[in-house]
């Protein structure tokens, strides 16, 4: 049964930012198939959203140039991010480009997503449930593949980091950045099962024999729950799911999750001192 993880005060009714609400679980968790559901019920609320792959969408419309000048860090935190992601590749041994070129995504994610939340104009209320309708005064970013997920596959190429050093990166990715979570689990068989019978074969998964996937899966799966645990210690928002749940029962489950405790956004961590 889904049931809420982290229970936090959300606060600061006033906040103009942006809320990032990110899926995380297991390749073939169903993250994609019921976050499009849950994209799709929230559109019918009028509710102000972005999804990952609009935004990716419209990173790759604009010309490699412009993609490379977005992508110099412009704050403090930003620049921090971007080191402290290699680094945190830097602890995966053996040393492997994989593991950078994930590391490299986190920070290009961290860049697109600000841009987003810059750039996003207040819209006019609708006549959403009163609960959801709150975010109006801002904007649901809605991702199926984000920042947790990414830091998870930095690590899945050798050794782990340390849970001190997520927690560290975690610190990072959520300063200033309000989040929300939304945990899929799920048991390694079924995973392997839904990641045979993808159409497509975009995971480094879905290329794998099933045995070998099988093999990584079950090695790292614990990491994927560190990195939740460490989550948990930011105040951030955290929905549990049972991803064996039919699609419409999942997806209502988060709806009303977010109706009964997104009463505000939840207030974004702040981090003056790292370590």
């Amino acid at each position: 049964m889904g049931q809420s993880l982290t229970h936090t005060n959300l606060m600061n009714t006033n906040s103009k930012q942006s809320l990032i609400l990110e899926f995380v679980g297991l390749p073939g968790a169903g993250k994609t198939t019921v976050c499009r559901e849950v994209a799709s019920r929230l559109n019918n609320q009028g509710v102000s959203l972005v999804g990952g792959d609009e935004i990716l969408q419209q990173w790759k419309q604009q010309s490699t140039w412009q993609r490379m000048i977005k992508l110099i860090p412009q704050t403090l935190n930003q620049w921090q991010i971007l080191l402290y992601s290699l680094f945190l590749a830097f602890q995966v041994k053996p040393t492997n480009r994989q593991s950078f070129s994930k590391a490299a995504k986190i920070f290009a994610n961290v860049k697109r997503l600000d841009a987003i939340a810059r750039s996003h104009s207040v819209s006019e209320r609708s006549a959403a449930p009163r609960a959801i309708a709150r975010h109006q005064d801002s904007q649901i970013i809605l991702l199926d593949q984000g920042l947790l997920q990414e830091t998870w596959s930095v690590g899945i190429t050798g050794t782990t980091p340390s849970a001190e050093s997520i927690k560290q990166e975690l610190a990072l990715l959520f300063h200033q950045r309000p989040m929300a979570i939304v945990y899929f689990q799920i048991d390694i068989d079924t995973a392997l099962k839904r990641i045979q019978n993808r159409p497509t074969a975009e995971s480094r998964f879905d290329r794998m024999h099933p045995e070998a996937a099988q093999q990584l899966l079950s090695k790292y799966v614990a990491y994927l729950q560190d990195i939740v645990n460490c989550a948990q210690t930011f105040n951030i928002p955290i929905l549990e799911v049972d991803s064996s749940l039919p699609i419409d029962e999942k997806a209502q489950r988060i709806l009303s999750w977010m109706n009964n405790d997104f009463m505000a956004h939840p207030e974004s961590v702040c981090v003056n001192n790292l370590r």
